[in-house]
């Protein structure tokens, strides 16, 4: 056959010859995968986060990827040789957007032929906003309570603040940021101890946290209680005097730790009215004295000063070397006691 003829007759139907060669390829490559072995793999999707604009939602934890290819070449693939990502520093604007879920494979991969791999989903639709930052405090999560009659009195954590970043809509409503939980049952004293700072949503990350501690200090618990009706004793009255009727009783509020708050007896001698220097007959507006343990203290009295009307003794009967002998009362002793001149206080 001459040139000119083979050349006529190879470009001869050209359309249909050119249809069958691609049909031949498409058919080769079809064949091949189709007899390929596959391997499936749940794998979990990083986050590589990155530019402005941050993720207002968690991605999909996990995509699955079906790998396709020779049976002997399928047998050596680990699920820990490839790596599914999505990497948001394309992001550009707030809003959706859509990204694609790229793979990150071995080395060895390159050497295999014919290969296919899949992953589904293949795409992502996710919603991004602003990253923003602010610095919020620190507060401490306690569990548990301190030992029976004892409290927390005070704490404090350092750092006092930590920068926080994330979508801005999130951060700017996150006002403080807690530690870790910080053990107080049964505690009596107070202790200084390491804590960690923990994220108040998935979506805030903590920045260039220093390593972070609390001091605690633990007293017995405070507390107060009224003691009604009680009985007033007599102070320094002169001899000559005596009081018109019963003495009015007195309401004592004191403060103090509540187990000893619980277990003290006032009597008559814890209030006692101060008739010094008052050397005739009357009514008066006394001021009274207050006997309580150091524990103690006076959070109140009613009333602050007793009316007392006293009238002459008839029978008294002046001393020999004193005219003006006064009827001695004997005060409380306390191992601690506190004596208070309560007119003073006012």
């Amino acid at each position: 056959m001459k040139l000119h003829e083979f050349t006529a007759e190879l470009f001869s139907n050209w359309p249909v010859k050119l249809f069958s060669i691609a049909a031949a390829v498409v058919l080769y490559f079809s064949y091949q995968l189709i007899s390929l072995d596959s391997k499936s793999f749940s794998l979990p999707l990083q986050v590589r986060e990155g530019g402005n604009f941050v993720l207002t939602e968690s991605a999909p934890q996990y995509v699955r990827v079906t790998v396709r290819a020779k049976t002997d070449k399928l047998a050596v693939i680990q699920k820990s040789d490839i790596q599914a990502y999505i990497d948001t520093s394309s992001v550009t604007a707030a809003g959706p957007n859509s990204l694609q879920v790229k793979l990150e494979l071995k080395d060895f991969f390159t050497l295999m032929e014919p290969l296919d791999i899949q992953v589904k989903p293949h795409t992502l639709l996710l919603s991004f906003e602003k990253n923003a930052y602010k610095v919020v405090p620190l507060k401490p999560l306690f569990f548990g309570t301190p030992a029976e009659g004892f409290e927390v009195s005070s704490w404090t954590v350092s750092p006092a603040a930590v920068k926080i970043s994330g979508p801005e809509s999130i951060t700017e409503s996150t006002s403080e940021v807690y530690t870790g939980t910080i053990d107080l049952r049964g505690r009596k004293t107070g202790f200084k101890a390491p804590i960690t700072v923990e994220k108040s949503s998935k979506r805030i990350e903590i920045l260039d946290v220093p390593d972070a501690t609390i001091k605690v200090e633990i007293a017995a618990s405070l507390g107060k209680r009224t003691f009604p009706n009680l009985p007033v004793g007599i102070f320094n009255l002169n001899g000559k005097l005596q009081t018109a009727g019963d003495m009015p009783k007195v309401s004592l509020v004191l403060s103090g730790g509540k187990k000893a708050l619980e277990a003290f007896v006032p009597d008559n001698t814890t209030v006692q009215a101060d008739f010094t220097d008052i050397d005739a007959a009357g009514t008066y507006s006394v001021p009274l004295r207050i006997y309580i343990p150091d524990e103690f203290s006076v959070v109140g009295i009613e009333p602050p000063l007793l009316k007392v009307e006293l009238s002459e003794n008839k029978a008294y009967i002046p001393s020999s070397e004193n005219d003006d002998d006064f009827s001695v009362q004997t005060q409380p002793v306390f191992p601690a006691a506190l004596a208070m001149l309560f007119e003073d206080a006012l």
